[in-house]
């Protein structure tokens, strides 16, 4: 049987990056895509990190039960996880990877069995700073913005307990970072 590896961690630690890296490092692993209800922003294409579906395509799939987890967030998007692609990724043998944030997570866990997956929180080093200098440099946002962030980084951090595994995001190693979750992966799944 495989594992489903969830990835989590407050805005700005490096999540993003490190799948990036996994996907290029083991191409025999599957990463599948979530589902929003936005629209596809310049240079993504549906199916390959996110199915693009209607409100009312995404409410069915709800009704259905077919989402190991949903959430709506910004401007009231809908975005979540179909089960069906982790759970036969895992009976199939694979490593399935997926980002999820701390609360997609925390409903992820209530509704698979236990074997199924590993889970690892990615932490900042540096501490909470850090990531408020990565959020800024990535773009342009307002005040306001920036301390809703702050305060969810703090709500995320305060849940680390809940994972596996903690690895820390040192300030620009992210090979080392990348190094460490596959060195948790492969003990994991031996």
């Amino acid at each position: 049987m495989g594992k489903i590896i969830f990835i989590s961690g407050p805005s700005g630690v490096g999540k993003g990056t490190v799948i990036s890296a996994l996907q290029k490092r083991h191409p025999e692993w599957k990463f599948p895509p979530s589902c929003t209800t936005r629209s596809p922003r310049p240079g993504e294409k549906d199916g390959d990190t996110y199915f693009f579906i209607s409100r009312e395509e995404f409410e069915k799939r709800i009704e259905k039960g077919e989402f190991l987890e949903y959430a709506q967030v910004h401007n009231g998007n809908l975005y979540g996880t179909l089960r069906r692609p982790l759970v036969e990724g895992v009976e199939s043998g694979n490593i399935v990877v997926r980002e999820f944030d701390v609360q997609g997570f925390a409903q992820a866990r209530e509704k698979l069995p236990r074997e199924y997956y590993i889970s690892l929180f990615l932490k900042p080093a540096e501490g909470v700073d850090i990531l408020v200098q990565r959020i800024q440099e990535r773009a342009p946002i307002s005040e306001e913005e920036l301390q809703h962030r702050i305060h969810s980084m703090k709500q995320e951090i305060a849940q680390e307990n809940l994972y596996d595994h903690t690895v820390l995001s040192h300030h620009g190693e992210i090979d080392r970072m990348v190094e460490d979750v596959e060195k948790v992966i492969a003990q994991e799944t031996k």
